[in-house]
């Protein structure tokens, strides 16, 4: 008996085997396939944030800085040799200067083989505040870190997309329902300005809800616009002016509510 069971242990042997090799098989190209997805994440947020730092430093200057005080403000994002040729700049006098105010990141494209397009926006300050758009060519080398390969692409300024109001695809609520919900989203846009404490807002927003008031940091002034869409819960758009408490300036603010309807009385669920 003992030797006609060898045969067959040899073949769940072989079987176990093969089963194993084939999970491994199909186990490894996901394994790599995440490697290789991690990696290219990297290599990305690498290329932005080199693109970012570099246009901040190389679109900031001054008619009072020399070029090595520029040069040494480039030289961590260029490569050694052309520290020259990026830093290159002549002011029309000592007195002009500009300033970034902001770099924003607005698109990437893969070249190939560790190489990148940076599309960025910057606002910059000379005098007078201004939006440049610019493409940043970026080399990466995970191990070593990332570098600019040229100078930037100047482009024409973009505008920016007309996107619907996302409450602009529901139908809009009966004017009944608006003219009855009017009172209490004043009633709450006011308490949220003046109130301090999440509890006195407990007549304007659902009690399985919490939102935070502003505590008296801006003043209420008034509603000047409210649409109202859908059929209950209510996406609603308010439209209203309020005064900053410190300063006396008074500037437009627009809150996206979700409200919904209870008893005749309406409840604020969630801002945003």
């Amino acid at each position: 008996m003992g030797l006609r069971l060898v045969p067959r242990i040899l073949l769940w042997i072989m079987l176990t085997v093969s089963a194993l090799g084939s999970i491994s098989l199909w186990i490894r190209p996901e394994a790599e396939e995440s490697q290789q997805a991690e990696q290219m994440m990297l290599e990305q947020q690498m290329a932005i944030s080199t693109a970012a730092n570099f246009i901040r430093e190389w679109m900031t200057w001054s008619g009072e800085e020399t070029s090595e005080e520029r040069g040494g403000r480039l030289k961590p994002y260029v490569n050694r040799s052309d520290v020259a040729r990026f830093s290159f700049l002549q002011p029309a006098g000592k007195e002009t200067k500009q300033t970034v105010l902001a770099v924003e990141f607005v698109s990437l494209q893969r070249q190939g083989n560790g190489r990148y397009t940076v599309r960025l926006r910057a606002v910059v300050l000379n005098p007078a505040r201004s939006i440049w758009y610019v493409e940043v060519p970026v080399g990466v080398r995970p191990e070593q870190g990332a570098a600019v390969m040229d100078l930037p692409v100047l482009l024409p300024v973009q505008e920016p997309p007309e996107l619907p109001d996302e409450g602009q695809a529901e139908p809009h609520a009966a004017s009944e329902v608006k003219l009855r919900m009017r009172p209490s989203i004043e009633g709450f846009l006011k308490a949220m300005c003046a109130e301090a404490v999440p509890g006195n807002l407990a007549n304007y927003v659902d009690s399985d809800r919490t939102l935070i008031p502003l505590q008296g940091r801006v003043q209420w002034v008034s509603l000047d616009d409210m649409q109202v869409y859908g059929s209950g819960p209510y996406t609603v758009r308010a439209m209203f002016t309020v005064r900053d408490a410190a300063t006396g300036t008074v500037f437009p603010q627009v809150w996206k509510l979700r409200v919904k309807e209870d008893n005749q009385k309406f409840f604020v669920q969630s801002i945003g």
